[in-house]
């Protein structure tokens, strides 16, 4: 058992502690709200890694995951549901890239960022936004050295100088930037009915595309300026900052990949996407039409079964259950089609499994999985890097939760990128699958404005 010290506090705009700590190299934000309350309850800042792991060539996936999987069993801490659900471990980003040495997919030499960056935290501020409490917490990692009782008070000290941070500096405007698309209309339509060919030729039955849209940027562009506009108008349940210059990742994830808490699976899959109107009445009726199109539901239903295929390798027979199927939920702008699928984890499975098993999510590639990324490697002319892989934790106590790395911001160097992206299917209208993705990337234009 390791030694852990966690202490209450009253609450505090967890934005306010993080500004003053978010230039640090590792600093990292996973940022929730409330707006759906059952999964957007903690928020945790981490900060100051005592290490970092970066993939490399000289060490491959599955030794990395076995290198942690040790570390972890010398440091395994119980887990106790009276506390928040991450007391510290490995924080950090899964690039949709990575899973190219997972499945049987074309690897090359142009990935944008490392296939993942993984910090080592010992040292947590917690938040839970339900019950109004903040923690801050500090633990002993066997294997490494250091005062975890002077961290404690360093971390003391960051909450006490907190209530005095000034925001005034976070509402100038942004410096202009001129973003372009990979993808002119034209050919993205002409992608689209690509890809439907393949559908009728029997390879696939669905496929996420996306296209991405890009900048260049000067080295002391304000990234925490940013996202502060972007919390601010795309509020979300699995929004996120992450700090490992010279990457940068600003997230306003609404979907979770998978959660693991006290061995109880949980993935919430997206598919199916309509706009939202300022008039009550007429959103509902956006909701409703959502929730009965035969094509959404069709979309979203394909890649439930594909993650319960996923999920009925590392969890018990019998245990996978889809909880919901194609329920609404709605965020700033946009309904979404949501299932949730529910497992239990096997005993001799590792919370580290779920990536091989895995990743990357299914919402993000389409069906068959393997066949659908491949095609995306054709018919996309950007690697993804960061996006639609995974943000999110593995924590000492056997608890995880990764999102979907969607409308997210990635700044690597002087570059700065979003893709915006939907399922194509053979009922799908290329003009509208187009639109569709410039509605998601509606809000992340206007953070630039």
């Amino acid at each position: 058992m390791m030694n852990l010290l966690i202490k209450q506090f009253d609450f505090i705009e967890p934005i306010k502690i993080f500004t003053q700590i978010s230039h640090l190299f590792g600093s990292i934000f996973l940022d929730s709200n409330l707006t759906h309350s059952n999964y957007g309850r903690y928020s945790f800042i981490v900060l100051n890694p005592i290490d970092t792991f970066c993939a490399s060539d000289t060490t491959s996936l599955t030794e990395q995951i076995n290198k942690w999987k040790n570390l972890f069993n010398n440091n395994q801490q119980a887990y106790d549901d009276s506390i928040p659900p991450f007391i510290g471990g490995l924080v950090g980003f899964l690039s949709y890239d990575l899973g190219t040495q997972l499945e049987v997919v074309s690897q090359n030499n142009n990935k944008i960022i490392p296939d993942y960056i993984l910090g080592l935290y010992n040292q947590v501020f917690a938040f839970d936004l339900l019950e109004k409490n903040c923690y801050i917490i500090v633990n002993q990692v066997n294997g490494y050295s250091f005062d975890y009782n002077q961290q404690f008070l360093e971390l003391t000290d960051i909450y006490n100088n907190a209530e005095s941070t000034s925001f005034d500096s976070f509402h100038r405007k942004l410096p202009q930037v001129n973003l372009t698309s990979n993808f002119t209309h034209e050919t993205y339509i002409k992608t689209v009915i690509k890809a439907q060919q393949y559908i009728t030729d029997g390879d696939i039955f669905e496929v996420n595309l996306a296209q991405c849209f890009n900048t260049k940027i000067t080295h002391d562009y304000p990234c925490i300026q940013l996202y502060c506009k972007l919390r601010n108008i795309n509020q979300a349940p699995f929004a996120a900052y992450l700090n490992f210059e010279p990457i940068t990742l600003m997230s306003a994830s609404p979907e979770r990949f998978l959660s693991i808490r006290n061995n109880q699976v949980e993935a919430r899959p997206i598919k199916g996407t309509i706009r939202r109107s300022s008039d009550i009445n007429e959103d509902q009726t956006l909701a409703s039409q959502l929730q009965n199109s035969e094509k959404d539901r069709a979309e979203n239903i394909m890649i439930v079964d594909l993650m319960r295929s996923d999920l009925s390798k590392i969890c018990t027979p019998n245990s996978v259950n889809v909880s919901t199927l194609c329920g609404v939920e709605s965020f700033t702008n946009i309904h979404h089609l949501v299932s949730v699928i529910n497992g239990t984890l096997k005993d001799n499975v590792s919370i580290f499994d779920i990536i091989p098993a895995c990743f990357p999510g299914g919402s993000i590639t389409g069906a068959p999985k393997i066949r659908a990324m491949q095609i995306i490697d054709e018919l996309e002319p950007a690697k993804r890097g960061a996006y639609c892989g995974s943000i999110g934790y593995f924590g000492f106590n056997n608890c995880a939760d990764f999102s979907i790395s969607i409308r997210t911001i990635i700044k690597n160097d002087d570059d700065l990128r979003f893709y915006v992206g939907g399922a194509v299917t053979l009922d799908s209208n290329p003009e509208e699958e187009y639109h569709e993705t410039m509605l998601k990337g509606e809000k992340l234009c206007e953070v630039f404005v």
